[in-house]
């Protein structure tokens, strides 16, 4: 695989009244294949950046320091729910076709040091999905969880359901009535609120026991950056074509910019001051930002 190329653009940034200064702008293009679903660890051993083709075929690591990238998986569709552990492994999870023509998906743990791939969940009929907690990640399925005590406080979707679990007691969460779905969810940093998207209504945000506190508008993939900010993408249609601002909002939605203007990009995640988003084309770029209230 070629090298990844480091690019360092000048500063930037958002609008001199923008409650978020972009200071760091840089970009990753992988030149020889497609990075989509983009998450990013930095941290012992080595900072990485874990990727998907489109289709989520195949799960990548690419490491930082400008070394090769390896494959964690190419069965099963392991590029959905791909999650970094605080040390620096993956969580995933695979799909495949029993023998009653069902779905079943197993959870996996992968060591990129040294390339061991451990079932930490056998597979189980029904939704499986790698969550990350405020202690660790869980892997948790309809039937069957791992890691699911140890990762703290965390929270997941499932069709009409919105569960919030902390210390492995879990509770169901109806915030928004006649929704059929909701998308997205994660709690914020200070452990105090869950953002979420509710199917064909919009971006919305929580306390821990449902009572919704604001409405945000038609955004997708909320991320939070901080406690009182949250990034997400505009909902414009097919983005694979037609592409999308990412946005960052107050978390009150008393103040909405546009973060990043270009129109091609997509599927925003955060990490401490870190935006990182890719590109309909597949290009991973990052955002380091800076609050007008940090000190």
């Amino acid at each position: 695989m070629k090298k990844l190329l480091f690019v360092i653009t000048a500063l930037l940034a958002v609008a001199a009244s923008a409650q978020v200064t972009v200071v760091d702008s840089s970009q990753m293009a992988l030149t020889d294949s497609d990075a989509f679903f983009p998450q990013l660890y930095l941290g012992s051993p080595r900072s990485m950046l874990m990727y998907s083709s489109y289709e989520a075929a195949r799960l990548m690591l690419k490491p930082l320091d400008g070394t090769s990238a390896q494959v964690v998986s190419d069965n099963g569709f392991p590029g959905f729910s791909g999650r970094f552990t605080p040390d620096g492994k993956v969580c995933y999870v695979t799909m495949q076709r029993g023998d009653n023509n069902l779905i079943y998906r197993t959870g996996h743990l992968y060591d990129p040091a040294t390339g061991r791939d451990k079932v930490v969940l056998k597979p189980q009929h029904g939704a499986v999905k790698a969550i990350v907690g405020s202690k660790g990640v869980a892997i948790v399925g309809e039937k069957k969880s791992w890691n699911l005590k140890k990762a703290g406080l965390l929270c997941w979707t499932q069709g009409p359901n919105l569960y919030v679990a902390r210390n492995g007691k879990v509770r169901t969460l109806h915030p928004v009535d006649g929704v059929t779905g909701y998308l997205w969810s994660s709690i914020s940093p200070d452990g105090t609120k869950i953002a979420f998207v509710a199917a064909g209504k919009g971006l919305y945000v929580c306390d821990l026991n449902g009572k919704v506190l604001y409405e945000l508008g038609l955004f997708l993939m909320p991320c939070w950056l901080g406690s009182d900010h949250i990034v997400a993408m505009s909902n414009s249609g097919n983005v694979r074509l037609t592409g999308s601002h990412i946005y960052v909002m107050t978390v009150d939605g008393k103040r909405t910019d546009v973060l990043v203007e270009d129109a091609q990009s997509i599927q925003p995640m955060t990490i401490g001051n870190t935006v990182v988003y890719t590109t309909r084309e597949g290009q991973v770029r990052w955002l380091k930002v800076k609050l007008e209230n940090d000190k």
